[in-house]
């Protein structure tokens, strides 16, 4: 069992003298201190691998960074990075370890857990998950009238749909040319009717990808998928359906043989899944080979996050400029711009990723958070971004935090790649940089903006692992500061449930007189408009 803190961090010595060097630094200029120490961008980077992260243009100096460091070390982040990775109750609230970096660990890695070797168990659901794979791409599997598959069709939703989403498109070159794919998430009709109005039943598989199995929006769309098999022919909807479930007897329920169903562990959260069998969709789009190179650039991270002193510890150092901003100059957004438009997703995914890991308002031990905890997470793909609202970044009034994301190569036009870089680098440090004008005050750009670059060689499946991963454990770190649990997402609950009691209050034609005025008035609205009984 992990110990949570005991202390508020703000209460802390560390959280007070970071608390007095921010009055002392609020005045700092970047562009001074560049023209002061020309050795500042080599010592506020770190590389790993091809990766490259440079944090020089933020606001911080080589005090800051001590500080920001003997936080961590007052908050026992060592420790709890080793309950992590020992399989510790650090889900405290469902009493269970959170192990998605057994899930990228190499196969002759072991962990015993209670007895239980869990290496064992990772390693037998990814080989049942590369058979189908690779049963798929050489034709193998076929439906209901005996012709081969040739489109897979994910349906899930959260981190059943994010992570997988992001990683057939982030790596798309990679992807195999004998089996097509797409993605239903939404409950709103239209989503599915789009991917069923253009596939053919009899050569169309499904995914169901939940992990309670009883998640209203991705059931609904299940059961659509399957009535929609059985209009067209295809009555053995079995040879059509897949599932990736902890709940066995729903999907045997749902009419899927157990061949075609794959576990995901207890341990494994939805948002961190996209490592387990939640990823088949994925390892399905670019072939066992690569889904393996993937989960490797994960476990390098892994090793390095582990191993790595604080100071050149790549997740550490980000959680650290996070909490810097967030906590200290009440910067309570953070935006993420990949310049690689494979990475389009990545806003999206992220903003999961961070905002229900660490969108809590209560500590882990149940008291009150005395401190601002995730900041909001937002972005979009550069370069089109700046002409969105890149002006927002560069002149509102309220200050944002940035992360840029580029790749250093391209395997497409080196000329026109040239461009994406140069606005990339441009932007950073415009941002940093400003620029007066007395004359003309609408032109003039305060600058001081902080962002940090991180690069990469190519957007291939070991960078994407690697890049994932980063966010993933920089993450945690923030949690471990705070003293949350980044792993539950109990704040998810009360609206799904309230939005079962309305369904069926639509379903019977009568509205609870509990309901507030406000939203009783638009529940008739609805009833009215679909035809249906209304309660005045």
């Amino acid at each position: 069992m992990t110990e949570q803190n005991k202390t508020p961090p703000d209460k802390t010595e560390a959280w007070r003298l970071l608390t007095a060097h921010q009055q002392q630094v609020a005045d700092l200029r970047l562009r001074d201190v560049f023209e002061r120490d020309p050795g500042r961008a080599k010592r506020f980077s770190l590389e790993l691998e091809g990766l490259f992260i440079d944090f020089s243009k933020n606001l911080i100096t080589d005090e800051t960074l001590s500080l920001l460091l003997g936080l961590a070390e007052e908050c026992e982040l060592e420790k709890k990075l080793d309950e992590l990775f020992k399989g510790y109750e650090v889900n405290n609230t469902e009493k269970r370890p959170a192990l998605h970096t057994l899930l990228r660990a190499p196969e002759n890695f072991s962990l015993f857990v209670d007895g239980v070797d869990l290496s064992r168990q990772v390693q037998d659901d990814l080989d049942k998950m590369f058979k189908v794979v690779n049963d798929l791409h050489e034709g193998q599997i076929k439906g209901a009238t005996g012709k081969a598959i040739s489109r897979v069709v994910n349906i899930g939703i959260g981190g059943s749909d994010l992570g997988p989403r992001l990683v057939d498109e982030a790596l798309s070159e990679f992807r195999h040319d004998s089996i097509e794919i797409d993605f239903v998430a939404n409950i709103d009709p239209f989503d599915i009717e789009r991917v069923l109005n253009c596939a053919n039943p009899e050569t169309t598989l499904f995914i169901i990808a939940s992990k309670s199995f009883t998640t209203p929006e991705t059931l609904t769309n299940a059961n659509r998928a399957k009535s929609w098999l059985i209009e067209n022919g295809c009555d053995d909807t079995g040879k059509h359906f897949m599932a990736v479930s902890e709940n066995a007897a729903a999907v045997e329920r749902f009419g899927i043989d157990e061949r075609y169903y794959f576990k995901i562990r207890d341990w494994v959260g939805g948002r961190y899944s996209i490592w387990s069998c939640i990823g088949m969709i994925a390892a399905i789009g670019i072939g066992e080979d690569n889904f393996k190179r993937f989960l490797a650039g994960a476990h390098a991270l892994d090793s390095h996050f582990r191993s790595a002193e604080f100071n050149k510890n790549i997740p550490v150092i980000l959680a650290l400029l996070s909490i810097w901003y967030n906590n200290f100059f009440d910067v309570g957004t953070h935006a993420i711009i990949p310049y690689d438009q494979k990475l389009q997703g990545l806003p999206a995914y992220l903003s999961q990723l961070v905002m229900e890991s660490n969108g809590k308002s209560v500590n882990a031990d149940g008291s009150r958070s005395a401190v601002n905890t995730s900041q909001v997470i937002w972005g979009g793909i550069g370069s089109n971004s700046q002409h969105a609202f890149f002006q927002f970044l560069h002149q509102g009034a309220r200050m944002t935090s940035i992360d840029f994301l580029l790749p250093l190569g391209s395997r497409h036009d080196p000329g026109r790649h040239g461009m994406l870089a140069a606005n990339c680098f441009a932007q950073s440090e415009a941002l940093m940089q400003g620029k007066t004008n007395h004359s003309e005050p609408h032109r003039n750009f305060d600058g001081n903006k902080p962002s940090t670059t991180i690069l990469y060689d190519q957007l291939d499946p070991y960078a994407l692992g690697m890049l994932l991963a980063v966010y993933e454990h920089k993450t945690f770190v923030e949690a471990g500061i705070w003293g949350i649990n980044p792993f539950d997402q109990w704040g998810v609950e009360l609206g799904k449930k309230l939005a079962e009691r309305i369904f069926r209050e639509f379903e019977a034609g009568g509205i609870n007189q509990s309901h507030d005025a406000s939203t009783a008035s638009l529940m008739n609205k609805y009833l009215s408009k679909t035809n249906r009984p209304r309660t005045d």
